[in-house]
């Protein structure tokens, strides 16, 4: 037998046949009956056929009464025969019964909720909503039974607006994914997956229940697998899509994982075949094709066997295409049968390997290799492993050489753009008022600019998506608990990628300085001579271009040590600190490749903060490693070793500066002969001879400390002072006459000149706070070995009353910086809404107010970016001096952990697909099972993790639909493990089941800002209103049972229910924490404090360990006993092990807390087993 039987059976609706007019059909839906329900587009009336194609009914007429219709498009039946009709002009919906009598009608034409714009299909759902997709609107609308919309997903955009908005960290409130255009069908498969015609971007888009992309494919073309305007999707029993293929004239058959199969045109019914708009699928199985310019209907025979038939024909085919073996492992895995599909896998890999003319697409490969990663607990062979690695790395290396092909290209291209505009500005300042001819030249250079531009960025889209995939594959395999000999395969092929990776961002940033060097000799002999500037602004674009290239490499790198932390975790005998550079143990250069490529992102305070949260991350786990932490360097220091480093030192020691890095996050003890620090042994040979001379070292590293600090205030004054000029200039630039030739040329240089000094004056910070960290870390050492001593009685005190001084300064400068952000974020929250409100409003009176707001919400941005940093600074600084504060107060934290036995144990951030993106963890709650919820706030989506840290499956995203998340700001789980989130946007709660489905929402309208819940033994929910001074209480359903609202709650922010009925509030009153019984009784409160001045907006509580509260503004977490004392503060604002930024949610369970950590991105796990 043939693989694809198809026959054209028959063909209806001839409009020469016919005595009534007909036009050719717009929508076509079959019942439970088999009677086949028809739009006659341009005649605006519904026709039903039986299965005979016998003429039954006929309803509808032009008009915008109910029951007309103004070209009516998609048709569907609900359970019990009734018919919806989206009317697509009229922009509605319309509901008959099963013969035609209107009964309902909704919508009508706009973009808001419940508004429709050329509604062209209609999907109904089992439980009797409506999805309806909105071509004019470009997305898809939700709707329960009476017309009332429930949300919409998706927004217009073409597909390289998406690429540029990903790329780009476009926030989704400004361009939410999914973006179509042009939308015209939907259709629903038998695992509940749904397929979207993205007509107008030529692909179609594949979405499971949770209505997350989990696949696109097609573009714009006519090979097999490309589309002109995919109009219609139908699906069969057996599961395959049938698209209609409108400007082709064909309707390609996919597998539900988008694999082309068959084609149906002409060639197979000897049929005029011209612009198929339409598909349907009868019960018996057959397939309907409707034409955009014909009344007749053909109806085909169509493959009815199994997907699992159909694949294994497909694979005993000769010379089978990989996509099809795919296909059949794809579909082996969905019916459970792992270790069968991983059998297939494996016999496709030789495939892989032997496609030496590139016939099979890498991402088709990498997809094939994913698969075969998570199926690889199932025992894969070594020789097919061994395979897999190796086709995976030649997959990177292949992808990331054509990214840096574009890159070059781009370079060459937009230079020759550059040195042209360059030229034709010299001569209109030279002679402005000159009438010049027509630059064809330059014009044809920018379009050719303009082009390479929208394809590199599109490479740089498809390189950030393999990259992501190949973490993927690593990360699956090693957690897979592979044997050491299979793991060595995946490891090995890391550590040449991160090795490449460096190698090659070395040499870009090698080339950017060499022409930073050309560019501050060429500036300094300007003088302002535009001939001389241009040679200037020549190499200052290109170098612009190198960080973009560099970004994209950074990118690789960050998701390199995503995967070398799971190595960490999985297999720590496997690691060593020489990973991070991509080396093996004992080649210390790996360090020195590592900082170089960190301090040549130091003008880039995106890229340079990005890199250091990682390699910190990174670093940090490594050194917890039992094998690292205890392998120990024995350093012999002398008083040169303790000399200062000068503020202005351009001698850069990498290895020291790497020591240094790795010492800022691990414990100062003392030891049998000296001191350690981390994997350091420092001794001091003769030190009782040289007490003196160390205490005068010491004030020596103290005062150059003080010289820092003033450099640090100098250089931040030029920073904002050159900032404020060239916002200046931007201000200038936008005021210019149209007629003024020359001004726009002139601000523009000088805007190029003023970033160029912006740029290296952030290169000097930079470089200052190395410096400064390397004099820190000697100061350090200084005051240990001399608190060892008997001390010199003058120098000593002198150099101790000076550092506890500045301790204590730092102390409180971090608390006034801590106090002036939260000020000043409630400020831009303020203005925020402002914003919003006169938006809404429309008025054209408004836009000078609209105008001063955002200018005033960026001032207060900018404001908040420079407390942000200073605090940085600062919180670093604090962090190494409090080494030696603890060490003095013999608290060192080896022994005795921060005061309070919190002992970091590891970080997550994100995995799975999310590989390499920032974490932005709020409200956070362990289920029953120990899985750890996440509310990601900033990305609008939950995400959720195992026991273990494994990455387990995300749901939400920006949107109105049901499923859909706004901020989400904090969760928490029942008995049963579903899960209940607060919305801040729409305030309001919704409640998804344990995997992420959608099932109620309840509170819109009725609640004010909320930021806590929790959950009592009968599975009540609880939630505290500040502002409407109450905690309410609602049952599973959302249903209210009763309000709390007494002269002992005072706007209370947060709640927390123990299991005896008793619960926590934190509130707006003077005290810090209120304990009440089950009857609503205050039992214990306790006070505010200096050291904790705000409200608790995040609670947990641990049977034998006691309550844990978040104070957000200070970064700190409150430990308190059951009678509410407070047991200790541990605040330790910083970046690193064990210290904390913004604190969101807490969360328990056994003996461990979990933590977010908002500013670093990142969830942190400390053990609690110590605390006493």
């Amino acid at each position: 037998m043939t693989t694809f039987s198809v026959e054209l059976e028959n063909s209806f609706r001839n409009k020469d046949s016919s005595k009534d007019e007909l036009s050719p059909p717009s929508g076509l839906c079959f019942t439970s009956t088999g009677n086949l329900l028809l739009a006659d587009d341009f005649n605006h009336r519904i026709q039903i056929y039986d299965s005979e194609f016998n003429l039954l009914n006929s309803f509808g007429s032009k008009g915008k009464e109910p029951g007309q219709f103004q070209y009516p498009k998609g048709i569907a039946v609900d359970s019990g025969g009734n018919i919806y009709v989206a009317d697509s002009w009229n922009h509605r919906i319309q509901k008959f019964n099963s013969e035609g009598i209107h009964l309902l009608s909704f919508g009508h034409c706009g973009e808001g909720k419940g508004e429709l714009n050329e509604p062209y299909d209609i999907h109904i759902e089992p439980s009797g909503n409506l999805i309806v997709v909105e071509r004019y609107n470009h997305r898809i609308q939700f709707f329960d039974p009476q017309g009332v919309s429930l949300g919409w997903l998706g927004d217009r955009g073409t597909v390289l607006e998406e690429v540029l908005a990903d790329i780009q960290g476009t926030p989704a409130d400004l361009l939410a994914p999914p973006l179509f255009e042009l939308p015209t069908s939907i259709a629903q498969d038998s695992q509940g997956n749904y397929f979207i015609t993205d007509s107008g971007n030529h692909r179609i888009r594949k979405f499971n229940s949770r209505w997350q992309e989990v696949l696109s494919f097609g573009d714009n073309g006519s090979e097999p697998g490309q589309f002109q305007y995919p109009l219609c999707v139908s699906i069969a029993s057996n599961d395959l899509l049938y698209v209609a293929d409108l400007n082709n004239e064909r309707v390609q058959v996919f597998s539900p994982f988008g694999q082309f199969l068959f084609v149906i045109d002409g060639t197979v019914s000897g049929q005029f075949f011209e612009a198929p708009c339409l598909t349907a699928i009868d019960l018996q199985g057959c397939l309907y094709i409707g034409f955009t310019f014909n009344t007749t209907l053909f109806k085909y025979q169509i493959p009815v066997v199994s997907q699992k038939v159909l694949t294994e024909n497909l694979s005993i085919l000769p010379n089978p295409d990989p996509a099809h073996i795919f296909y059949q492992a794809l579909c082996l895995e969905q019916e459970n049968d792992n270790a069968k599909a991983l059998t297939v896998l494996e016999k496709l890999l030789p495939l892989l390997r032997d496609d030496t003319l590139g016939k099979t697409s890498p991402d088709l490969k990498i997809n094939i290799l994913l698969q075969f990663s998570r199926l690889s607990v199932n025992e894969a062979h070594d020789n097919s492993l061994a395979l897999a690695c190796k086709e995976a790395e030649a997959l990177l290396i292949g992808v990331r050489n054509e990214t840096l092909k574009h890159f070059l290209y781009w370079q060459d291209s937009a230079q020759k753009f550059t040195e042209l505009s360059l030229d034709e500005q010299s001569k209109i300042v030279k002679n402005p008022s000159e009438v010049r001819d027509f630059n064809r030249e330059l014009h044809i250079a920018e379009q050719e600019d303009k082009k390479v531009l929208r394809q590199t960025q599109k490479q740089f889209y498809c390189y950030q998506k393999f990259v992501q995939k190949f973490s993927q594959f690593i990360c699956n395999l090693i957690e897979s608990n592979l044997p050491e000999a299979q793991l060595k395969f995946a490891n090995d092929v890391l550590l040449r990628q991160t090795r490449e990776t460096l190698n090659i961002m070395k040499d870009y940033f090698e080339q950017k300085e060499k022409n930073e060097e050309s560019m501050v000799r060429i500036l300094g002999e300007s003088q302002g001579e535009k001939g001389r500037l241009s040679a200037f602004l020549s190499q200052f674009h290109p170098n612009g271009r190198i960080i973009d290239i560099e970004q994209q490499l950074q990118f690789e790198l960050r998701c390199h040590w995503h995967t070398l932390r799971t190595i960490a975790h999985q297999a720590p005998d496997a690691v060593s600190l020489e990973n991070l550079g991509g080396k093996i143990k004992g080649e210390p250069s790996a360090f020195e490749d590592v900082m170089k490529v960190l301090i040549g992102f130091h003008e880039d305070w995106v890229g340079h903060p990005q890199m250091e949260q990682q390699l910190l991350h990174t670093l940090d786990t490594l050194t917890r490693v039992p094998s690292i932490k205890e392998s120990i360097q024995k350093k012999n220091l002398t008083l040169a070793d303790l000399a200062p480093i000068p503020y202005d030192s351009e001698k850069l020691d990498f290895l020291e500066i790497f020591t240094v890095l790795k010492a800022e996050a691990l414990p100062l003890s003392k030891d049998k002969d000296g001191l350690k620090w981390g994997q350091d042994a420092f001794q001091f040979p003769d030190l009782s001879q040289h007490e003196k001379e160390l205490a005068l070292c010491a004030n020596k590293l103290m005062e150059t400390h003080i010289t820092y600090q003033e450099k640090f205030r100098e250089l931040t004054q030029q920073l904002e002072e050159l900032s404020q000029n060239r916002k200046e200039l931007d201000t200038q630039l936008k005021q210019t006459h149209i007629e003024d030739k020359v001004s726009p040329i002139t601000i523009n240089d000088n805007i190029v000149i003023l970033q160029f000094q912006i740029n290296l004056i952030r290169r000097m910070i930079l470089s200052l706070e190395i410096n400064q960290s390397l004099n820190l870390h000697r100061l350090v050492l200084a005051g240990a070995f001399l608190s060892l001593t008997n001390n010199d009685p003058t120098e000593a005190h002198r150099f101790f009353e000076s550092f506890d001084d500045c301790h204590s300064s730092l102390d409180r400068q971090i608390h006034e910086i801590s106090k002036s952000r939260k000020e000043n974020s409630f400020k831009v929250s303020e203005l925020t809404s402002q914003a919003s409100k006169l938006k809404s409003e429309y008025k054209i009176t408004d836009i000078s107010d609209s105008i001063k707001i955002e200018e005033e919400s960026d001032r207060v941005k900018s404001i908040l970016g420079q407390l942000g940093f200073e605090l940085n600074i600062y919180s670093r600084i604090k962090n190494i001096l409090d080494k030696l504060f603890e060490f003095r107060n013999h608290l060192s934290t080896s022994d005795e952990s921060l005061k309070s036995n919190f002992h970091e144990t590891r970080i997550l951030g994100k995995g799975g697909a999310e590989i390499g993106k920032t974490l932005s963890p709020y409200g956070i709650h362990y289920n029953q099972d120990g899985d750890l919820l996440i509310a990601d706030y900033e990305n609008h989506r939950v995400y959720s993790y195992s026991p273990q840290g494994h990455y387990q499956f995300h749901f939400g995203g920006w949107g109105n639909a049901p499923t859909c998340l706004q901020h989400p700001v904090n969760l928490a789980c029942d008995s049963e493990n579903a899960i209940y989130v607060i919305d801040e946007m729409n305030r309001e709660i919704k409640k998804f089941d344990r995997q992420g489905n959608f099932l109620l929402q309840f509170g819109r309208g009725d609640f004010g800002p909320i930021f806590s819940l929790s959950i009592d033994s009968q599975n009540h929910i609880w939630v505290a209103e500040p502002e409407h001074n109450r905690i309410r209480i609602f049952d599973n359903q959302g249903k209210p049972l009763r309000t709390l609202q007494n002269e002992n709650l005072k706007n209370p922010v947060s709640v927390c229910c123990l299991p005896n009925g008793e619960y926590l509030a934190g509130d707006r009153s003077e005290s810090l924490l209120k304990y009440f019984d089950a009857q609503d009784n205050l039992i214990h409160e306790t006070g505010k404090t200096d050291s904790a001045p705000d409200e608790i907006y995040f609670l947990a509580w641990h049977r034998e360990h006691g309550i844990f509260g978040s104070d957000f503004w200070n970064s700190q977490i409150i430990h308190l006993n059951k009678e509410l004392e407070i047991q200790n503060i541990y605040h330790k604002p910083g970046k690193r092990t064990g210290q904390l930024s913004k604190v969101g949610g807490l969360s328990t369970f056994n003996d461990q807390l979990a933590v977010a950590n908002v500013d670093g991105g990142k969830m942190q796990i400390f053990d609690l087993s110590s605390l006493h």
